[in-house]
């Protein structure tokens, strides 16, 4: 009885992911598989939960506090769906949802209000921050018969979640159009590294704090890193322009973004000179777009445009 009992155990340990309490993998597929097999004509959803910029809450705050997201996460995933699912850790900030006997136009009311409910951002290191997933789904037995072909369907579901702006959930529908995967291999870094301008992001209120700054930039502001980029200007947007011309550059933003009706894009543009570290002053041209993030509120992204490179560049076309 005694080793029985020992095996049972290492079952379930085998089975049971670590961090989170949850099924793991290979636990999830051994559930589902066997739910499936006795249960062959109920209708079930497969819903993949993919979280969304996880690797920027590591980046920014640590593993520690990436751990907490998961962990936090997996709470909340298994508190809506533990009634009718079988949830399972697929890896690192992805899981799993098979839904049973599933009504799928209830299902999608109670998957827009679970991305509405994580779209409030939670306090993490003294900062609000929003962790938000984006779902994909598939149906058993209308777009797979087993593990696999529902997996492949939901995975492709997600992929067009994704690609349709994340923080949203999409279901497989046959003949649907794929978005390129490539699109979701490349970052601010690589979009900015070497660029013929500098690019940044910074705040719309308050101190008008830099968020992002790119290689490019800093080569700009004649700067050898980042670091002395952000003492030099102060970490702030305000910093960045020549005294004599910040209140008329802010003011032209402000009129362009907020005065003019037809600017539904959220697009400025306005021309400014800049101090850089070594007391150089050059003349910029300044493209903005007035975005909300998730987790700053209002912001700006900025293409600074040196006005020298722009006319050089212009005389040998």
């Amino acid at each position: 009885m005694e080793e029985l009992k020992d095996l049972e155990e290492l079952k379930k340990i085998s089975q049971e992911d670590y961090m989170t309490g949850l099924l793991n993998r290979r636990g999830g597929i051994t559930k589902i598989t066997e739910y499936i097999e006795e249960n062959p004509d109920t209708k079930c959803a497969f819903i993949i939960f993919d979280g969304d910029n996880f690797k920027k809450i590591n980046d920014t705050f640590g593993h520690q506090c990436g751990d907490n997201v998961i962990i936090s996460s997996a709470q909340e995933i298994n508190r809506q769906f533990s009634g009718k699912g079988i949830i399972f850790r697929l890896g690192g900030d992805e899981f799993v949802v098979f839904y049973r006997d599933v009504d799928v136009e209830r299902l999608k009311i109670k998957l827009d209000e679970f991305i509405t409910l994580c779209n409030k951002a939670s306090v993490i290191g003294g900062r609000k921050v929003a962790f938000t997933f984006s779902i994909g789904v598939s149906i058993y037995p209308d777009d797979g018969r087993d593990f696999d072909e529902l997996m492949k369907r939901a995975d492709d579901a997600l992929y067009k979640a994704k690609y349709d702006g994340k923080a949203r959930c999409c279901f497989y529908k046959k003949n649907m159009a794929m978005p390129v995967r490539e699109q979701f291999m490349f970052d601010l870094d690589e979009f900015s590294r070497g660029l013929p301008g500098g690019f940044f992001v910074y705040e719309a209120s308050g101190d008008e704090q830099i968020l992002y700054v790119g290689d490019s930039l800093v080569k700009m502001y004649n700067c050898r890193n980042i670091d002395e980029f952000r003492n030099h200007v102060g970490n702030s947007f305000k910093g960045m322009i020549h005294p004599d011309d910040l209140e008329r550059a802010e003011k032209e933003i402000y009129e362009q973004q907020f005065n003019t009706p037809q600017n539904v894009n959220r697009m400025d543009y306005v021309r400014y000179r800049i101090i850089c570290k070594d007391g150089e002053i050059k003349t910029v041209d300044d493209y903005g777009h007035l975005v909300h993030d998730i987790n700053y509120g209002m912001v700006y992204y900025v293409f600074l445009l040196d006005l020298e490179d722009h006319i050089f560049k212009e005389t040998r076309a």
